[in-house]
């Protein structure tokens, strides 16, 4: 876990020892790629769990009708 700490100290003073434009360049190929990943994976996860908790397959409905 020392190392992985290490390394990141020495990524995040490279990042802040860049001007603006290149910081602003360098974090949006990070977080822009990161937010649509995890923005998938968020999809992915409530379209499963509205499949596995649809009510509209449930034996009990009968179509509304009566």
């Amino acid at each position: 876990m020392d190392s992985l700490t290490r390394w990141w100290d020495g990524v995040e003073e490279w990042v802040t020892s860049l001007s603006f434009v290149p910081q602003l360049l360098v974090c949006a190929a990070v977080v822009i790629p990161l937010a649509i990943g995890i923005a998938v994976l968020m999809n992915v996860l409530v379209d499963a769990s509205f499949r596995l908790f649809d009510r509209r397959d449930s034996a009990d409905v009968d179509g509304g009708e009566r």
